[in-house]
């Protein structure tokens, strides 16, 4: 009788539909970016809408280097494909160069026909777009977090006024030693320091004052580029190793194939002037594995053959019957 009980329930579609799963979160952590120089590995995203400044900006467009932890802050009047598109192709592309991999999510803005044009144009192999609802694998993620906590720290009351600062927080951030790499990320791309005060160039015994090499002595030490290339290498995978060992503790490894039926995560808003609240709507929806990206990440569709876009495994549960895999 429990048998016949457990599988009844395990077979219910009321209850795979609303009952939280037992099991612990599906997907470990995946591999590391495989990334050996700046700005081969661009990761993008859209901040906002933030408050309309004097200067009629509303979004911030950040591009962040994967290798480095370069960041680029570029204020938007408003989150459009075309300006996205410009500010890539005239203030990144044509200025630190072409990268490899670009990773982006799915707005509307990085999905259009003219950033599609921009990427075949410059012949940009790799696009990685994040599956839906998992901002973090988007690296520049980290990087929104730490600029608007900037942003905030010099508008006071005044919130018209968070685009006056942009260029001041780039810089900071550019000039700090990352705590994973060991370097400023404004050297690792221009193989110097950039200098902070104009007092720097005076020739001083002071202590104090952060003494800049002089041209022939710079220009020997850009040949050991290669070994701090390296280095730094090493030290993002050591990082990825030690995340990976925290990010696991509470994860379960699993690997769905394609054709297998799965339960999807709903992410519903609740609308009062409808008289629904997600707290009452199903919490999973019956759906099929239609193509697999990877061990994490799949494209779904519902059970009429709708393509429900792509998902992390993290929102997907396993159905009773299903094998381990």
């Amino acid at each position: 009788m429990y048998a016949d009980v457990v599988g009844f329930i395990s077979h219910c579609h009321v209850c795979l539909a609303y009952k939280l799963p037992t099991h612990g979160t599906l997907g470990k952590m995946g591999r590391p970016k495989n990334v050996s120089r700046p700005f081969q590995v661009l990761s993008i995203d859209l901040v906002g809408p933030l408050p309309n400044t004097r200067r009629q900006n509303n979004y911030i467009f950040v591009v962040t280097c994967c290798f480095s932890k370069y960041c680029l802050f570029f204020p938007l009047r408003r989150a459009t494909a075309d300006l996205v598109r410009k500010h890539l192709e005239n203030d990144v592309f044509l200025v630190h160069g072409i990268p490899q991999t670009i990773i982006l999510d799915n707005g509307c803005q990085f999905i259009s026909k003219e950033l599609d044009r921009l990427f075949k144009r410059y012949k940009i192999p790799n696009l990685h777009f994040t599956p839906k609802y998992t901002p973090q694998m988007n690296t520049v993620e980290r990087y929104n977090k730490t600029v608007i906590t900037a942003v905030s720290t010099f508008i006071n009351d005044d919130h018209r006024s968070w685009d006056l600062n942009l260029p001041q927080i780039q810089f900071a951030m550019n000039n700090s030693v990352n705590e994973t790499t060991g370097f400023t990320p404004a050297f690792l791309v221009h193989g110097r320091e950039l200098v902070t005060c104009g007092s720097h160039y005076l020739d001083t015994d002071d202590s104090n004052n952060i003494i800049f090499l002089p041209r022939d002595a710079y220009a020997e030490n850009l040949g050991h580029l290669s070994i701090i290339f390296g280095k730094v290498q090493s030290a993002l995978r050591n990082a990825h190793i030690k995340n990976t060992q925290r990010y696991n503790l509470r994860r379960r490894e699993f690997e769905f194939n394609e054709g297998d039926i799965v339960w999807k995560r709903c992410y519903f808003q609740s609308d009062k002037d409808a008289h629904f609240s997600k707290k009452l709507a199903p919490k999973y929806l019956k759906c099929k594995i239609k193509t697999k990206r990877s061990p994490l990440v799949y494209i779904l569709e519902d059970m009429d053959g709708r393509e429900l876009g792509m998902w992390h495994i993290k929102d997907l549960k396993i159905v009773g019957s299903q094998p381990r895999h």
